[in-house]
């Protein structure tokens, strides 16, 4: 997936999908009732903040290792770097999207009262109350009114009111309990991706994160695959080869560049990496997507 809004919308039309779509440049943007293919097992990672609101039917998705089912009425946050992954959806299964740059959630002001990133880091996804589902449509209603005026010199910023009013009113709705419990694996886990997100482009090195999370590697091994089915090791590759990937179809980049921006000693060090995992060359990934 594309790093910027307007790369990623355009992908997707290209790719013949169809959804109700209005946007703003590179900073924000709403598809309705999007089609798209289910590809389990094709995680994917964006820059972008990604919210889905589904309106009917079911989906299951995963956000770095943790399973979520949605149901009609509830929210999702993605939020940039994560790891995503749709499993399955219902055939009657509608959702409205909700794409949002860094830099535009970063200009509403609201870092102070409510702190997108940690609070949705723990709880990416919750089953809005019918009071709080009337309040997220009447905002996207706005929204998709407003957007289309181009002519109107304060769009912007009227769209940056309004969803930073929106943030405040959900920032309720986010923090309240559930009744979910989550097991210490899971947090040990959840702790490791975290980590990984952080620090995947300097080190590839399993002792690494297991020292920083004052565990041995066998354990956090041992813990990570019991809690998401993949190992430690391989939740380090799938971030790399992402990255990677990202870079390959998205960029102008040269592959030794791309090499050397996720700390390889050399582009054939890289290549063969890259090959082990995906199965053929970083050129002739490029090449094959490219098409």
């Amino acid at each position: 997936m594309s790093n910027n809004l307007s790369d990623t919308l355009r992908t997707y039309l290209d790719r013949g999908h169809k959804g109700a779509i209005v946007s703003i440049g590179d900073s924000f943007g709403i598809v309705r009732n999007p089609s798209f293919d289910v590809l389990p097992n094709h995680p994917y990672r964006s820059q972008l903040i990604v919210a889905v609101y589904c309106t009917e039917g079911r989906a299951t998705g995963r956000i770095n290792a943790r399973t979520y089912e949605l149901e009609a009425g509830g929210f999702f946050i993605v939020l940039p770097g994560q790891i995503t992954e749709f499993v399955d959806t219902s055939a009657d299964f509608g959702a409205t999207y909700v794409l949002m740059s860094e830099e535009f959630t970063g200009s509403l002001g609201i870092s102070n009262t409510f702190d997108i990133a940690s609070i949705v880091a723990e709880r990416p996804y919750v089953l809005l109350p019918d009071r709080a589902r009337g309040a997220l449509e009447a905002y996207l209603a706005m929204c998709e009114n407003l957007i289309p005026i181009d002519e109107h010199p304060h769009r912007m910023e009227i769209l940056r009111l309004m969803t930073r009013a929106f943030f405040l009113g959900l920032g309720h709705f986010l923090h309240e309990p559930t009744a979910t419990s989550t097991t210490r694996q899971s947090e040990l886990t959840s702790s490791f991706i975290r980590l990984v997100e952080q620090n995947y482009r300097t080190t590839r090195d399993l002792k690494f994160y297991a020292e920083a999370m004052g565990l041995t590697p066998k354990y956090l091994s041992t813990v990570v695959k019991q809690t998401s089915g993949k190992s430690a090791v391989e939740w380090i590759e799938k971030y790399v080869v992402l990255d990677a990937v990202t870079q390959l179809t998205s960029t102008d980049k040269s592959i030794k560049q791309i090499a050397y921006d996720l700390n390889f000693p050399s582009q054939s060090f890289f290549g063969k990496y890259f090959a082990r995992i995906v199965g053929i060359s970083p050129a002739a990934y490029r090449e094959k997507e490219r098409a």
